[in-house]
């Protein structure tokens, strides 16, 4: 009996302890000092390098939020307005973007029939969507000297797709000549720097000798004995080219047959000037193709074309695509080839960046607003097309 009350004193001698060390050590982890920081060293040339080197980026990102995103937002504001370019300082120009364009004109309400902004008078309907809806609606009247009416906006649009068949055959051209610079041979970087110099050439110069090969009298019908072809002059159509009485609005219409040729010689200098610079990114390309992929092939007895479809194509994938994005972007805003061949925004050639010139600056009577919408309407074009490659890229990468 005694031996059990000793050892149920033990055991609770033993707990009161325990506690009493649980609490001195509670008590010590809450007013225990917390250790000093070390004070971070700061690397003086690596803050040195970062000051250089935002200095360095302060312009492009001053001038990229300046030029380009306060511009579009501006550009955005300014769409739905009627500023004319009657005031030309900012200040006015933020004070008038409240002008509206004004529709259904009231008894004693004057509108411009070409900014539609009021004139006289208060009783008129605000119309903010009109340049937008201008863009679907307009047509011209009098297409080639025809006397044909067609849709304005439909005229420009295709006029800059159909210069967009070059891309495709340029990319191929510049293929087929990158894989045989790629080969060992005598003098290829001569022959690169030859296809090279139309890119560094002078826009207007090429598109002068251009037109001298292919006017009525020039190289090109003397060659294909073609002197009756006018490629880049006159109002011809289908019928009085092959001397036909049809009366179907597409033989008649010259916008069909001269505007085709017209367009056709514009894509053969596209694809000319722009050819060296898309052969020296295959060839660039072509250079980092792993060759042990390649002789692999060539050991399992796979022939010379599909080794250039399974081994080669894949590794220039991303040349391609790049390739493939830039020239969209860039052939959806041409302007100056067309206009350089046939000026004063002919619509028989001219892109859809004319609509935006001759709606913004083009001349009297024009309106910054109507630029505005028209250019904002090509940039969603643009951004959904590249949006649209992504997401094919994307897919395959999947």
């Amino acid at each position: 009996m005694e031996n059990q009350v000793s050892a149920n004193e033990i055991a609770v001698e033993a707990d009161a302890s325990d506690a009493v060390a649980e609490n001195e050590v509670s008590f010590a982890a809450e007013n225990a000092v917390p250790p000093k920081k070390k004070k971070r060293h700061i690397n003086q040339q690596k803050l040195q390098d970062n000051i250089w080197g935002w200095v360095f980026c302060l312009p492009l990102i001053v001038g990229t939020v300046w030029f380009v995103y306060s511009a579009l937002i501006m550009a955005i504001m300014l769409s739905f307005t009627g500023y004319t370019l009657s005031s030309g300082s900012l200040t006015q120009y933020l004070a008038n973007l409240g002008d509206h364009i004004y529709t259904n004109a009231a008894a004693g309400s004057s509108i411009d029939p070409v900014t539609g902004a009021l004139i006289s008078g208060g009783e008129a309907t605000p119309e903010p969507f009109h340049w937008y809806a201008q863009i679907f609606t307009k047509t011209l009247p009098n297409i080639g000297g025809s006397g044909l009416a067609m849709h304005e906006m439909g005229i420009y649009l295709f006029n800059t797709v159909f210069y967009m068949i070059g891309i495709p055959i340029g990319m191929v051209l510049a293929m087929f000549f990158a894989v045989c610079m790629s080969r060992d041979i005598k003098g290829g970087s001569v022959f690169r720097v030859l296809y090279y110099i139309p890119c560094v050439a002078s826009t207007i110069s090429i598109v002068f000798t251009f037109k001298l090969m292919f006017q009525q009298s020039g190289v090109i019908n003397q060659i294909l004995g073609t002197d009756h072809i006018s490629w880049l002059v006159g109002n011809a159509s289908w019928n009085s080219l092959h001397g036909k009485n049809s009366t179907s609005n597409f033989m008649q219409n010259p916008y069909w047959c001269q505007g085709f040729l017209s367009k056709m010689v514009i894509v053969i200098m596209s694809v000319w000037k722009g050819l060296g610079g898309t052969i020296i990114l295959y060839v660039a390309g072509l250079s980092g193709v792993n060759q042990a992929t390649k002789e692999a092939a060539q050991i399992d007895g796979a022939n010379a074309w599909k080794i250039f479809w399974k081994v080669t194509m894949p590794d220039l994938y991303p040349v391609i695509f790049y390739n493939i994005v830039t020239s969209v972007i860039g052939g959806l805003q041409i302007y100056a080839e067309p206009e350089l061949f046939l000026p004063n925004n002919n619509a028989m050639v001219a892109g859809y960046v004319g609509l935006v010139y001759k709606y913004g600056i083009g001349g009297s009577g024009t309106s910054p607003a109507a630029g505005a919408a028209y250019g904002l309407f090509l940039a969603v074009i643009i951004f959904v097309l590249t949006l649209f490659q992504f997401w094919l890229d994307s897919r395959k990468k999947d």
